[in-house]
């Protein structure tokens, strides 16, 4: 029997065929079953409000309070100078409808900038975090049991396992291995990758430091939340709290032991979720994520943190869970009704943090803990497909907003998942309606916005008050837009040590500019590809559940013309259209310039080599890349080191040979 043509059997040393691994039985070793009942919820059966927690106080009240006005306020400024720019002369029916379609915008946006500004004055300070989390104190002894869940679905074995075998080893480096046990529970389905998982864990097995224990479904029912759930039904009744992570996670034992040691103190926490940091971006594409969400990305994760007290939110991952209160809150049913609205649960996450909170149970972000990694996709294809099932989950979200009893912050979460896909199509139907008035409005009219008569203009035809209205609200959009980034780079600027971990100031001002402008060209992208997912979605057409290619090193140029050709071909012949009318061109050129370029923005951003040309040359550093974590080390091998150069200091960097640069 050949290698490939066999599984590995752990119990007995021998090796057994495809057929009798895919059967219905476990073949590897596995701990002696705790079983813990999680009850399918009723999800419409609840009585009353959600049961109270510690909390929130009248602190917490009072940041919701700002919040909120703040929001109203920037929005309505917002709204209100785009109303006086477009009222010129009267307001259309079209124009009406448009602006109606631009309020969910504009507020979206001024929650975002203003959840941002809290973020960054909290920073400005040395914050304390509300569970006591604290790096610098010393490393606790946690006594009550945690497992470790790797849920896997077809991935790179070995990639998985390197990063297992780091976070074992950074588990043992505490002292605390015995407290935490790691399981890997897998829903492969292709039966060569299950073998990959069965010589990897055999292998881990023998090295490490904790318990390690693998599982693989025969029925890969309910997706990841029903892997989890199976474990918890079969297990669960031995460990007090799971740590639950992705196939590309990674978190340091200091991490793990902290939250462990949080769950302890604070018995009426249900969740904690970190904010993980992206790693091992090696695509134009992952790198420009993986530098933006490391500048700004914690000035608004704090400011989420700061308002939502303990009725956060879960992304699914690199988070940890009371096992006790999941199993009693968060059994999800099959969601009655046609597809999308009915079937399994998509975006488990968000419903089970609403679920958990609804039964009385706090959720908390930990927003100053480091060592929680994780890694994006490589390319603007990957980053769509997942989209599109981030997507489906959300518009499934739409009829559980009003399940009874849960807390209205619960509901705002779920509000807020959809509206960040509900206001693609919002967009999109601003912007066309925006353009067909723009085309048929009156001479005089267009005249006074563009400003191209100047004969008119001499004759006062042209009120500029409104061109004043004009500025203030490109101003106010580009401030709601752009102001989280420029905060993060800002608080950069004042932290000589983390300066210098992104390249000093010049890298990090071309960084935040090449940013902001390759953001600014893929956003009508997204807003094409996400509009065409919601419409798909609630026709029927929901999709599968693929396993996510995390090493793609480029995209050829059928595959971009088969993906995003059509986007292209919609932005050359909406700029052949408007070629005759140079104010809706000049106008609309920006998200012109976006979907023309679809297609070689997707291919240029998928390219691995052109990544690492940029990280060779510091563009997109990050403190993480300069100066790799251990655990990074140890979980991404050579990958992760920085080019010679960065190292060189202000002398003349030699260029780098072949090898150095195929290891950066």
């Amino acid at each position: 029997m050949t290698e490939r043509g066999a599984f590995f059997d752990l119990a007995t040393s021998t090796p057994v065929a495809f057929e009798t691994v895919i059967a219905p039985r476990d073949r590897v070793e596995i701990p002696t079953e705790a079983p813990l009942a999680m009850p399918v919820q009723p999800l419409g059966f609840w009585q009353g409000a959600a049961r109270a927690v510690r909390g929130p106080g009248s602190e917490t009240v009072m940041r919701r309070w700002v919040i909120f006005v703040a929001t109203a306020i920037m929005g309505a400024a917002g709204w209100k100078a785009t109303f006086d720019t477009v009222a010129l002369g009267g307001v259309t029916r079209l124009e009406a409808v448009c602006l109606t379609l631009l309020a969910p915008l504009f507020l979206a946006l001024a929650l975002w900038f203003v959840t941002a500004v809290a973020g960054f004055v909290v920073l400005l300070r040395t914050p304390k975090d509300p569970l006591g989390i604290d790096s610098t104190k010393p490393m606790p002894k946690p006594r009550a049991r945690t497992a470790i869940l790797m849920p896997v679905y077809n991935e790179d074995a070995q990639a998985v396992f390197a990063r297992l075998r780091a976070m074992d080893a950074s588990i043992a480096e505490t002292g605390n291995s015995r407290a935490f046990d790691i399981f890997i529970i897998s829903d492969t389905r292709d039966a060569a990758v299950a073998l990959a998982e069965q010589a990897c864990f055999a292998r881990f097995r023998r090295e490490a430091s904790s318990h390690v224990f693998y599982r693989r479904r025969a029925e890969n029912t309910g997706r990841k939340a029903g892997n989890v759930a199976d474990w918890v039904a079969r297990w669960g009744g031995d460990y007090e709290h799971m740590l639950v992570l992705d196939a590309d996670s990674l978190m340091t034992g200091d991490a793990m032991v902290r939250l462990a040691d949080a769950m302890e103190r604070h018995p009426g926490v249900g969740l904690i979720q970190t904010m993980p940091t992206i790693i091992n971006g090696q695509t134009i594409f992952a790198r420009t994520l993986q530098f933006a969400t490391k500048l700004y990305g914690r000035v608004a994760w704090t400011g989420l943190a700061w308002w939502s007290g303990s009725e956060s939110s879960f992304w699914g991952h690199n988070a940890i869970i009371r096992t006790k209160a999941f199993a009693q809150t968060c059994g999800l049913p099959s969601l009655n009704g046609p597809k999308p609205f009915g079937g399994e649960v998509m975006s488990h996450d968000a419903l089970e943090s609403a679920l958990l909170r609804r039964g009385g149970w706090a959720v908390h972000l930990a927003p100053y803990l480091e060592g929680s990694y994780e890694e994006s996709p490589s390319n603007l294809l990957d980053f769509a497909t997942r989209d599109r099932r981030w997507c489906r989950g959300n518009v499934q979200h739409v009829p559980l907003i009003g399940l009874p009893g849960l807390h209205w912050m619960s509901r705002l979460h779920l509000v807020i998942g959809v509206l960040s896909y509900a206001l693609s199509p919002i967009w999109f139907v601003a912007l066309s309606a925006g353009v067909i008035s723009r085309a048929l409005m009156p001479e005089v009219k267009k005249a006074a916005f563009t400003m191209a008569d100047l004969q008119a203009a001499a004759h006062a035809l042209i009120d500029w008050r409104e061109i004043q209205a004009t500025a203030w609200a490109m101003i106010i959009t580009f401030v709601l837009l752009f102001g989280p980034k420029i905060l993060g780079a800002t608080l950069i600027f004042m932290r000589k040590h983390e300066l210098k971990g992104f390249g000093g100031r010049r890298r990090v001002m071309a960084g935040l500019g090449v940013e902001m402008l390759l953001s600014a060209l893929v956003a009508p992208m997204l807003m094409f590809t996400q509009t065409r997912a919601v419409v798909e979605i609630l026709a029927g057409r929901v999709g599968g559940w693929s396993a996510q290619r995390r090493d793609a090193d480029k995209v050829a140029f059928k595959e971009a013309c088969a993906a995003m050709g059509w986007i292209s071909a919609t932005g050359l012949t909406l700029a052949g259209l408007f070629w005759f009318t140079p104010d809706l061109l000049t106008a609309t050129a920006p998200i012109l310039a976006g979907l023309i370029l679809a297609v070689p923005l997707t291919m240029l951003g998928a390219s691995k080599a052109a990544g690492l040309a940029l990280k060779a040359n510091g563009l997109f550093m990050t403190p993480d890349e300069r100066t790799p974590p251990a655990i990074v080390r140890a979980a991404l091998g050579p990958v992760c080191e920085p080019p010679v150069r960065w190292n060189v200091g202000k002398a003349k960097a030699p260029a780098l040979a072949p090898a150095e640069q195929t290891a950066a």
